[in-house]
């Protein structure tokens, strides 16, 4: 069993070689290979201070200087801005109207930076910093609510003050073109055998489409309002289910470890 600051150190060459570019496999490899020296030595009580002690970015160097645009995390970090974007747009379409104005277009570039530029660089330096340990789960938490944030308030404010309109769609015209998107986007998650965001953005597009379909004429205030219950409704749900996953990944993991003691 490693020491909490050689598992740490572990943690933190992993994400820095992940952010290097450096294959999954590769990685896997050279941190099976160090984790047994340490193991090894820290069991012969030898000092280990020379390598958990040296700064991550210099131990790094020895195993991935350059640092390709695209590479393993790059392409899931890729699949997440995109599926973000869409998340943010094509509820849209199924309302009364569609418009696609300037303030869109921005919002889209400003998503794409709070998320990879922001996003990625708080990541990577709370990692690097505090290893694995709370803080560094409570700060990601948080860091991940503010920037969440950030794009529900860019998003807010792309639809309260849209510049200029570049194109407007009727409600039938809207609802087909969304749909024609959503089969398309199911289609290409499918391909890429990322089901599980077939399934999110459909619960997202969810409460629209019944606000749609239950709102009087398509009266406006009957759609926001239904369709920003169901909304509430979902989230609260959604994040009900994502603390009992943790919950029970924990539970799962001190009986692991209980049964490894034994």
């Amino acid at each position: 069993m490693l020491s909490k600051q050689s598992e740490d150190f572990l943690t933190k060459l992993r994400v820095e070689l992940q952010f290097r570019g450096k294959k999954s496999n590769d990685i896997e490899e050279i941190e099976d290979e160090l984790r047994d020296h340490l193991e090894i030595a820290e069991q012969n009580e030898d000092d280990v201070s020379h390598i958990i002690d040296t700064p991550i970015k210099v131990y790094a160097d020895q195993f991935a200087k350059n640092m390709p645009f695209f590479n393993h995390i790059s392409k899931y970090i890729t699949y997440f801005v995109v599926f973000m974007i869409v998340v943010f747009t094509l509820p849209d379409f199924f309302a009364p109207t569609y418009t696609l104005t300037v303030s869109y277009i921005l919002n889209v570039i400003f998503i794409f930076f709070i998320t990879i530029v922001v996003g990625l660089y708080l990541m990577r330096e709370i990692i690097l910093k505090f290893g694995d340990n709370k803080i560094t789960y409570i700060l990601s938490a948080l860091c991940g609510i503010f920037i969440f944030g950030l794009m529900v308030l860019s998003h807010y404010l792309a639809r309260h003050f849209p510049i200029y309109d570049i194109v407007t769609l009727n409600q039938s015209q809207s609802v087909i073109l969304g749909s024609l998107l959503f089969i398309i986007i199911a289609l290409l998650c499918f391909l890429l055998k990322q089901k599980i965001f077939i399934v999110v953005l459909f619960i997202v597009c969810l409460p629209n489409i019944i606000a749609l379909i239950f709102s009087d004429n398509g009266s406006n205030s009957q759609y926001i309002m239904i369709s920003l219950t169901l909304l509430i409704v979902f989230n609260i749900g959604f994040t009900v289910f994502i603390f009992y996953q943790i919950y029970k990944d924990k539970k799962l993991e001190k009986q692991d470890s209980k049964q490894t003691g034994s």
